[in-house]
C-alpha cells in the first residue's frame, strides 16, 4: 500500500503542479477480465506534453523541457521512480497527452 501511495501522491501533485485552471480528477477499475488487475488514470487539463517530451519522461533528471525546471522546478526523477515502484508491483506506467 505503501508503494502505490507513493505513486498517486506523485502523479497527482504532478498534475496539480501543471494544471493552472481546470481540473485533475482520478479514476481507478477493476479489470474484468482479472480481478487483480486495477487501472488508475490520472486525467488533467493542464500544459500538456508534445511527443518528444513523452518520449523523455521516464528518463532520469530529464523533464520536458529546460523551462520546466525553471518554471515549476523538480528534479526529474519523480515519474522515474514513480514507474519503478509500479514495475515492482508488476505493473507498468504509461502516459498520454494531447498537448
Amino acid at each position: 500500500a505503501g508503494r502505490l501511495k507513493r505513486v498517486l501522491l506523485n502523479l497527482l501533485s504532478n498534475g496539480i503542479k501543471f494544471t493552472h485552471e481546470g481540473r485533475v480528477c482520478i479514476s481507478c477499475a477493476v479489470a474484468e477480465h482479472d480481478p487483480g488487475v486495477l487501472t488508475i488514470e490520472v486525467d488533467d487539463t493542464g500544459i500538456g506534453l508534445s511527443d518528444s517530451a513523452q518520449a523523455r519522461l521516464f528518463q532520469p533528471f530529464h523533464q520536458a523541457d529546460s523551462s520546466i525546471t525553471r518554471r515549476y522546478g523538480g528534479t526529474g526523477l519523480g515519474l522515474v521512480i514513480s514507474q519503478r515502484l509500479v514495475r515492482r508491483m508488476h505493473g507498468s506506467l504509461s502516459v498520454c497527452s494531447h498537448g
